[in-house]
């Protein structure tokens, strides 16, 4: 069975009309929601998380579907960004894994020349990995993937019209639906 082209967020003029409309349709079901605040929560003052949050805002304010609402999203991919950046730093200086070695001592106290006993795993592999997949999952949660954008148009041509959006649902009152 043959797949049709992803979908794709897009304002540009050269992009087919589809697409155009597309981003316009997801635009308007949030137009109304908060806007993601521009600067990094006070907790990030000072590191490579308040970098990021700062080079990324302006790409997803942009698309203009990431709102207030994501802010957690947007957090926790700064952080894994952080993370798998001082993960990397690590590995870069001491290598993905480390020779152990062990001096034997014999029962009169006397010590025998070191023997190599095995490698050990530097945990700064299991974190930068760990990092990695979070930077994949939260970076598609924010549509900053080709596969997650098309995801996004889908359920945005999907929706029913008596369904209530999220938007309706976050400012409803209680007893509205």
């Amino acid at each position: 069975m043959a797949k049709g082209r992803n979908k794709k967020l897009t304002t540009d003029p050269n992009a087919r009309p589809e697409q155009r409309e597309q981003t316009e349709k997801l635009k308007k079901v949030t137009e109304n929601w908060t806007p993601l605040q521009k600067t990094p929560p006070s907790y990030m003052k000072g590191t490579l998380a308040a970098t990021v949050w700062q080079r990324l805002i302006p790409i997803l304010q942009e698309t203009g579907v990431v709102k207030q609402a994501d802010k957690a999203t947007v957090e926790c991919l700064c952080s894994a960004i952080q993370l798998y950046r001082e993960a990397f730093e690590n590995v870069q200086k001491n290598g993905i894994q480390r020779e152990v070695w062990t001096t034997p001592i014999l029962p009169t106290g006397e010590t025998l020349d070191k023997e190599f006993t095995r490698y050990q795993k530097n945990p700064a592999v299991t974190t930068m990995d760990s990092a990695m997949k979070q930077i994949k999952t939260f970076s598609s949660d924010l549509g900053l993937t080709p596969a997650s954008r098309a995801s996004l148009m889908a359920s945005v041509d999907s929706q029913d019209d008596d369904t209530p959006s999220l938007a309706e649902i976050l400012n409803a009152k209680s007893g509205d639906f």
